[in-house]
């Protein structure tokens, strides 16, 4: 039995054959071609731009019927009017191109290095106010917290939502029910 190693240089010779006998094909037929060339050798006449570009229009198949479908109009058989809903679309296209230029233009800056600064002016801020002594490395100071912010964010919390209460719109109605009450007692 032949081994990988046979096999694969029996492969190997039998492609650098193939290659060769390619490259003499190839080289035959360019000394064939060569040798055409030399037996035809024709006065060189140059040609005026007319006659060259007769020539490539006779080549170029000019004769030949051209197909309809290329004389039609684009969008033939449709209305070219405006209807009613362009309107209302190009106003919506508009309307979304303003907005996302807007969002693009105003979009917060999240990049690392301002992140990085604000940490750092955070930082310095805290030491100049005497709230640390030395900074820890792994800690971020630009937090509510570590501000001193807290109270106010939980004040804020606090007035935004009462928990266990429904809607305002519901204690309206009870207070209306209520004065009612009271002005059909009082009458």
């Amino acid at each position: 039995l032949p081994t990988r190693s046979a096999k694969a240089t029996a492969a190997r010779e039998k492609k650098r054959s193939r290659n060769q006998h390619r490259r003499k094909m190839s080289s035959s037929l360019v000394r064939a071609a060569s040798a055409a060339a030399r037996r035809s050798v024709a006065p060189v006449r140059i040609a005026s731009r007319q006659q060259r570009a007769g020539a490539l229009q006779r080549r170029s198949g000019s004769d030949m019927p051209t197909a309809r479908s290329n004389e039609a109009r684009l969008w033939e058989g449709h209305p070219t009017e405006p209807e009613g809903w362009e309107g209302t679309i190009y106003l919506t296209y508009g309307f979304s191109a303003v907005i996302l230029v807007t969002m693009c233009t105003f979009r917060p800056d999240t990049t690392i290095k301002t992140w990085a600064n604000n940490e750092a002016q955070a930082r310095i801020d805290l030491l100049r106010s005497g709230k640390i002594d030395k900074v820890e490395f792994g800690v971020h100071y630009n937090t509510p917290e570590k501000l001193g912010m807290e109270e106010e964010w939980d004040a804020f919390a606090f007035k935004s939502s009462k928990p266990g209460e429904d809607d305002d719109d519901d204690e309206d109605e009870d207070e209306e029910e209520e004065e009612e009450e009271e002005e059909e007692e009082g009458a």
